[in-house]
């Protein structure tokens, strides 16, 4: 990433660049005798942004969230020249000052917008006009739930002041821009990122009820609502959606908490509304008095720019809709930056990546792979200290070793990454980090570990985890993946701390907690346990017979730790084992009517979750048995017999995308 030089341009506001929730608008005009070939512009601003060109949206819901580096933001570029014309232009925006943070953004404090375009020397400054959009107006309570940042939409038609991105648009309510001079923003990192996917407009049946209408939308996504309607006058509509509010998950489930909705005052007569800012969801709930008459109503998907190239289709009809909940779960749960769940918090929390990681490889194209290393990046530049923490970038983030030992794992964020993309950049990026953090810990006098409380000393929900194996074996893999990354960049200085921190502890291990036939600190056997043992190498091949009947007949993992008992089977070779384990415990969630997987086993919490989606893992990498030591520029398949008839699947390797059909009658 390289730093935007913004030293030609102002960041600019209206007078007041400080109260929250300010939706403004700024114009430009300017002649041109010839349009050029190239006109590359470089936007930033706190918190997002809409562009137009001689009216047409050239940029939806630009700049990614601040501070995937202390006290920085992001600057997005695009090329303005598909949208020039001879003669006068006029470049129009609407930023929207969240002036709050969450999970997913940091508030730096002070609105402010800026723009920088060498080839038609644009940049901007006071010469630039200014107004806050009158129509956007704060909404009554309730208010959205505090765990991610922005407002409620409201919008008084009877406010509106016309199309202001028309070059004909009556100025004279703008005022020129203020100019900040001390910039509050930091430096401004060009965005590696494509810009949002804006799909088509789409108009959506929907049924009246006493109360307004309802309309079922294809699937979950991501989306803004248009309508036309006719009112008398005054009336307000609100539109939510079926997501608008959930339940905490596991342990949380008694409190519930809000997401953005829609409050638009109608004016007399016609009523043409085109929405903006997007809700999620997958169906659209509206609320409006007798005297509004709805007429049409649309929606416009948005989402993380990326083509889908993954697919698994198979004899087993309720397998295959397994296996497409988990690719739509994984691409609702892709923005700016990762998300547990787009619903409720929107936050990268770092575990719930490392389930994600692998699956962006099998179902998206190279582009989804840019926000998988942006979120490596994240966790990397965001430490405190030698502290790695989840959930960043966001004003929430925190310690949660067991996430933390899991990302930096074999089998977690950094080492999934690094196995099926070999980026060169990363080993040297992470390996002193790793070992730093590797380095808080505490050694015991019987050659284990000290727990690591960190800000929320957590493993998985519910009962019977048993935290003593599961951080000592936790530990083991992310030493073992910080020797590989060692390896790879060349760089030995590590070696004899990583290698005297893994046999001692597997030694202890060995010790203090083999029972003959588990592994238990305690006196109760966890299936979470023992399947960390099989992934981080502690646990000897010859005893992967015994753990067996451990891994088949204990069930106390979420949809989180689930991910790591499968794998543990199939690495010991048991997949048909694997599979029916997995078929048993999503059957709720792939029969339900949802077309995303649900936050627990037990229909808790929220109705897609990033953590949840394993299955679109072990179908491609066990069950189909991809297997690439190049970063899939080549492959081998060793599908496994004994589970369907056939299977028939897409995948991208070598740069394109291949086929698999693989038949076994």
């Amino acid at each position: 990433m390289h730093i935007v030089d913004f030293s030609k341009a102002k960041w600019i506001w209206g007078a007041d660049n400080k109260t929250p929730d300010q939706k403004v608008v700024f114009r430009k005009r300017f002649h041109l005798d010839r349009v050029p070939q190239s006109a590359e512009a470089y936007l930033a601003c706190d918190t997002k942004l809409w562009l137009w060109v001689n009216g047409t949206l050239a940029v939806f819901e630009g700049v990614v969230f601040r501070e995937s580096r202390k006290g920085c933001g992001y600057a997005e570029r695009v090329d303005l020249a598909p949208y020039l014309r001879e003669g006068e232009n006029v470049i129009c925006a609407l930023v929207w000052f969240y002036g709050n943070g969450g999970r997913n953004n940091i508030n730096s404090g002070e609105a402010g917008f800026v723009l920088r375009c060498d080839a038609l020397e644009l940049y901007s400054d006071a010469s630039f006009l200014v107004a806050a959009h009158p129509a956007y107006v704060p909404t009554e309570p309730p208010h959205p739930s505090r765990l991610y940042g922005g407002h409620n939409i409201g919008f008084d038609a009877n406010l509106d002041f016309g199309d202001f991105t028309a070059l004909s648009f009556d100025e004279s309510t703008f005022t020129p821009a203020t100019e900040y001079e001390n910039c509050v923003w930091g430096d401004c990192y060009e965005s590696e990122l494509p810009l949002l996917a804006l799909f088509p407009r789409q108009e959506l049946p929907f049924t009246l009820n006493d109360e307004g209408a309802t309309a079922k939308l294809p699937y979950a996504m991501t989306m803004t609502v248009s309508f036309e309607l006719q009112a008398q006058g005054g009336e307000t509509v609100n539109i939510c959606t079926d997501r608008y509010e959930v339940n905490g998950g596991p342990g949380d489930e008694h409190h519930s908490y809000r997401g953005h909705r829609l409050a638009y005052i109608c004016k007399p007569g016609e009523n043409r509304f085109e929405g903006l800012m997007y809700l999620y969801g997958e169906a659209l709930v509206l609320q409006f008095p007798e005297t509004v008459r709805l007429k049409r109503l649309f929606f416009t998907e948005s989402g993380y720019d990326t083509k889908r190239i993954g697919s698994f289709v198979t004899d087993d009809p309720l397998f295959n809709r397994l296996i497409e909940k988990s690719i739509r779960t994984l691409y609702v749960c892709m923005r700016n930056n990762f998300m547990d769940c787009p619903d409720r918090e929107r936050g990268q929390w770092i575990g719930d990546v490392s389930v994600q990681a692998p699956q962006v490889f099998f179902a998206f194209d190279e582009n989804a792979q840019k926000l998988l290393k942006k979120c490596i990046c994240d966790f990397i530049h965001l430490r405190k200290g030698d502290v790695l923490v989840g959930n960043v970038p966001g004003k929430h983030s925190g310690e949660l070793p067991s996430q933390s030992l899991a990302a930096i794992s074999e089998y977690g964020l950094i080492g999934e990454y690094y196995h099926y993309s070999k980026d060169a950049e990363i080993p040297p990026l992470v390996l002193e980090p790793m070992v730093n953090y590797l380095r808080l810990w505490e050694m015991g006098e019987d050659g284990l570990l000290l727990p690591r409380k960190g800000n929320w000393r957590w493993f998985d929900h519910l009962w019977n985890a048993d935290e003593a194996v599961l951080e000592n074996c936790m530990y083991v893999g992310a030493a073992k993946c910080a020797l590989h990354m060692a390896q790879e960049c060349g760089n030995h200085t590590y070696d004899d701390f990583l290698n005297e921190r893994v046999q001692t502890i597997s030694d202890a291990i060995e010790t203090n907690f083999w029972r003959g036939k588990y592994y238990a600190s305690s006196d109760f056997v966890d299936e979470r346990a023992n399947a960390l043992a099989v992934l981080s190498g502690v646990c000897p091949p010859e005893r992967y017979p015994a753990l067996r009947p451990i891994l088949l007949s204990i069930m106390h993992a979420t949809p989180y730790m689930e991910r790591f008992v499968l794998m543990a089977l199939c690495e010991m070779g048991y997949v048909q084992d694997a599979y029916r384990r997995m078929m048993s415990r999503y059957y709720n969630l792939a029969t339900n009517e949802s077309s995303t997987l649900w936050e627990d086993f037990f229909i808790l919490g929220t109705k897609n979750h990033a953590w949840s989606g394993a299955p679109l893992e072990i179908a491609f990498k066990y069950i189909l048995g991809l297997r690439t030591e190049d970063a899939l520029k080549t492959y081998t398949v060793s599908p496994v017999s004994g589970i369907f008839k056939e299977i028939h699947c897409t995948f991208g390797a070598g740069g394109k995308t291949v086929e698999e059909h693989i038949s076994f009658e």
